[in-house]
């Protein structure tokens, strides 16, 4: 089962929490379905240069609040903050929601996020950079970051080949059935001259071994262990 679904599919209600949090009625839950997904659709393709990792989305009441995940939150923002007016009018217009709260979280270290990893390589290979270089210098970040394993798999007309084909790059380990393992996945496409190639990516960052710290990754997500790693090395620097 971990080799055939997302890794946050089979985590969630154990260390995951879902993406878009609200409580309806069965005949309003697919019209907000859908909102979502154009909401994020709309975002993550419009400033896909930003390298967005995820568009979390909650309602209360009758507000809604969207934390956009980003690399470079000044391309989002726009000046003097004019791409978020954009964001909010077009929330507005498909949800009808006259309260709208949009908050852009930079992302501290991309390199131990897989969806910011699959978007760094696919925009490469859009440049015709060499996927094997790509690839290989996009793992030894990785690893430097911190990570205990990553996986990578390419598919499509690899080096403008007739015939489609996969490829995967591996280092370190990916305990996809250990639900206590936070694994990170991240999936992008690059358009090139041929057609589309897929980019896929696993990233093996923590083991949570407590309670309290399964509770913590569950209330605040992957960039609370990110954030506290970086933390305990601030501290041991001050220390010595």
């Amino acid at each position: 089962m971990g080799q055939k679904v997302p890794p946050q599919a089979n985590r969630i209600g154990f260390i995951e929490n879902w993406q878009s949090q609200w409580f309806v009625d069965f005949k309003t839950a697919p019209d907000y379905v859908e909102q979502d997904y154009r909401i994020r659709s709309y975002i993550q393709e419009k400033y896909r240069h930003a390298i967005i990792s995820k568009v979390l989305i909650e309602r209360i009441g009758g507000q809604l609040f969207v934390n956009i995940y980003t690399v470079r939150p000044g391309i989002v923002i726009g000046r003097g903050g004019e791409n978020i007016n954009e964001i909010t009018d077009f929330i507005k217009k498909i949800t009808g929601v006259e309260k709208v709260s949009i908050k852009v979280t930079e992302i501290e270290k991309p390199s131990l996020d897989a969806q910011c990893v699959a978007e760094f390589i696919a925009l490469a290979l859009e440049k015709n950079m060499n996927y094997r270089r790509v690839i290989k210098n996009a793992i030894a970040r990785t690893m430097e970051a911190g990570a205990l394993g990553i996986k990578v798999r390419v598919s499509g007309r690899l080096a403008g080949v007739e015939i489609a084909r996969s490829e995967w790059f591996r280092e370190g380990r990916i305990p996809s059935n250990t639900f206590r393992a936070v694994i990170s996945y991240g999936f992008s496409e690059a358009i090139i001259k041929k057609g589309k190639i897929g980019v896929k990516v696993w990233i093996f960052i923590k083991e949570l071994l407590t309670k309290q710290e399964q509770e913590k990754f569950f209330r605040e997500g992957l960039y609370s262990i990110i954030s506290s790693d970086k933390e305990k090395q601030e501290n041991n620097l001050v220390g010595e």
